[in-house]
């Protein structure tokens, strides 16, 4: 039984047919333009669901790199702020240390308290530092507070007149400890507070002393300044290792941020390798391969103009023709 085929379905096959070639062939040509294989998600739907992941993973790693370089700013900056009390620090216990010689006079010993005097100005501007942003670096989480000033308390009575207990400096910051994630399980700490660093002497054991590094300086400047002391006294030998442990606990404090700035190093190579790794991934899923697009386009063309020369011919034919 022979099957009949009208005028009509053949007219609308043959444009079926052309429309669709044009379509895969107008697919390719966006492909060759954006030199991507995949340009809308139904070029490759499996293929697309993929370098979403891959692009969603590769956003985060390049927050996190933006993190690490925040940190490293923000860490150098506390280094360098922590090197000028070391520095400032190792000046004073200089000092200190020759006013207790012997041969030194009254007057010997109170020019240098007035040196010392002016340096424990300098710590206390040091530890009011602020960074780039006009915010306070020795804050804690208080950062929009000045974290530190001059108390005016009076030398209590006793062996060592200034303390935790009557400070010379007060302190307005908290104990907080900022914090960036720079990893997907990775936090690194970008600041010390300054209840830690300036308030809290420690000495070679790790206990608290129970003074502040401002409490050692006034109490040393307030010693060389008495007529007639010596160098066994109690108070300048309480003074002066004060100051040497409040070097001590600075060390410690800037090699917890050394190591901090080293595992960013770390952690910055092995986020750029993942860089490199997701672009990997993302080419190998989407870019094209130009020879065989090309090769493709050529082809189709030849198709849609054979389809179109058959239609041409075909739509002209007509049983009247015949009769």
């Amino acid at each position: 039984m022979s099957m009949r085929v009208s005028s009509n379905q053949m007219y609308s096959s043959g444009i079926g047919g052309i429309q669709k070639l044009q379509g895969e062939l107008y697919t390719l040509q966006n492909q060759v333009d954006t030199g991507r294989r995949i340009v809308t998600p139904k070029d490759d739907p499996v293929g697309s669901a993929q370098a979403l992941v891959v692009t969603q993973s590769a956003s985060v790693n390049d927050l996190y790199i933006k993190n690490q370089g925040t940190a490293e700013i923000k860490l150098a900056a506390l280094d360098a702020s922590l090197d000028g009390v070391n520095k400032e620090l190792q000046n004073i216990y200089d000092k200190a240390l020759a006013a207790g010689n012997g041969s030194y006079s009254d007057s010997n010993r109170a020019a240098v308290a007035a040196e010392l005097e002016a340096r424990l100005g300098s710590l206390i501007s040091l530890a009011n530092a602020q960074d780039g942003a006009g915010r306070y670096v020795f804050a804690g989480f208080q950062s929009t507070t000045q974290p530190f000033a001059q108390s005016g308390n009076a030398p209590a009575a006793g062996s060592t007149p200034y303390s935790l207990g009557n400070t010379r400096v007060s302190y307005s910051g908290d104990d907080g400890v900022q914090n960036l994630q720079v990893g997907a399980a990775s936090n690194v700490a970008t600041s010390v507070p300054g209840s830690e660093v300036f308030m809290r002497i420690r000495d070679a054991n790790g206990d608290v002393t129970g003074r502040s590094i401002f409490d050692a300086v006034q109490n040393m400047v307030d010693f060389l300044k008495t007529p007639g002391v010596s160098a066994s006294s109690p108070v300048y030998k309480t003074a002066l290792g004060d100051i040497d442990s409040a070097m001590s606990s600075m060390s410690r404090v800037r090699a917890t941020v050394g190591a901090n700035r080293s595992s960013l190093d770390s952690m910055g190579d092995i986020s750029a390798d993942r860089k490199l790794q997701y672009k990997e991934q993302l080419s190998n899923l989407e870019d094209l391969d130009y020879a065989k697009a090309l090769s493709d386009v050529s082809q189709k063309k030849l198709q849609l103009e054979a389809s179109q020369a058959t239609f041409a011919a075909t739509s002209k034919l007509s049983l009247f023709d015949h009769i």
